[in-house]
């Protein structure tokens, strides 16, 4: 079937008048609600709404603050001539900055102890060498070594890691909650998790080295993500079976973005359950 632009034209004007339509009766439902959030409910979203800016000649007006309540990403920011606003250009500065803190931040060193983690530390002497040389982080040094040898008649069904990864800001602040729902979540399946370690200056091979050495039938590495703007929070969990030296990212599984505003820590942990689930029936 071949469409004229005029059949075009009318079928696109059809769906905007519909989405406004939808828009007009949402914005009725929702009048006078304020969610505890800041932004509409049933959305995620920060503590403090940002602001909408004008845009010139919105299609569909309405829809502007539900979009801006429902993400984080920066929409509906209009411009002044050919260029950003000045107070959305101090919040982008602003989440530059964020990005760049939590790249430099280190996790205090009695958290792993509080947390009940064993801490481990990769070849890294400090995070300079560790932000200069990824293949350092994927490596544990000597002491660490031995002290994860010392476990090797564990053989977990899950080996379960911390990893500062490149942003300690995101473990200090959500690190806590998100293992302690991986614990709880495996130990639901009947799973074994062993001992449950904690490495300084760690990339995600680092879990390759501790699941050969424990003898894990699987591994679950939690690391702070690399930074965006205004994302210094955000976690991934990396999840492998059949842990072996240098085994390449794209034969594991990753769930990212797990922080307030993103993925919840049970969310993640339930869905690490489905994947691992899912990778010992099927080998892969």
């Amino acid at each position: 079937m071949t469409l004229d632009d005029d059949t075009l034209q009318r079928i696109v004007d059809a769906v905007v008048r519909q989405l406004a339509d939808e828009a007009a009766a949402q914005s009725a439902v929702n009048a006078g609600y304020t969610a505890p959030c800041g932004g509409e409910a049933g959305h995620a979203c920060t503590s403090d709404p940002r602001p909408v800016h004008l845009v010139d000649r919105p299609m569909i007006e309405a829809m502007l603050p539900r979009l801006v309540a429902a993400t984080a990403s920066r929409v509906a920011v209009g411009r002044a001539g050919n260029r950003f606003r000045t107070d959305l250009q101090l919040l982008i500065r602003e989440g530059q900055a964020d990005a760049r803190d939590a790249v430099h931040s280190e996790v205090p060193d009695d958290w792993p102890t509080r947390q009940g983690l064993i801490p481990l530390r990769t070849r890294c002497a400090d995070r300079h060498e560790y932000l200069l040389y990824p293949n350092l982080g994927r490596r544990l040094d000597d002491t660490s070594r031995a002290t994860v040898a010392a476990h090797a008649s564990t053989r977990p069904d899950v080996q379960i890691i911390v990893g500062d990864g490149l942003s300690s800001n995101a473990i200090i602040q959500n690190g806590a909650a998100t293992f302690t729902a991986l614990k709880r979540a495996f130990a639901s399946t009947g799973w074994r998790t062993g001992v449950d370690f904690f490495v300084k200056y760690a990339r995600i091979g680092v879990a390759d080295e501790i699941g050969v050495l424990t003898g894990a039938r699987a591994t679950v590495i939690l690391v702070g993500e690399r930074p965006g703007l205004g994302t210094g929070d955000s976690l991934s969990l990396y999840l492998a079976i059949n842990p072996k030296l240098d085994q390449d990212n794209a034969e594991k599984n990753c769930i990212s973005n797990v922080r307030p505003i993103g993925i919840k820590p049970e969310e993640a942990a339930s869905e690490a359950v489905t994947i691992l689930k899912r990778s010992f029936e099927r080998g892969v």
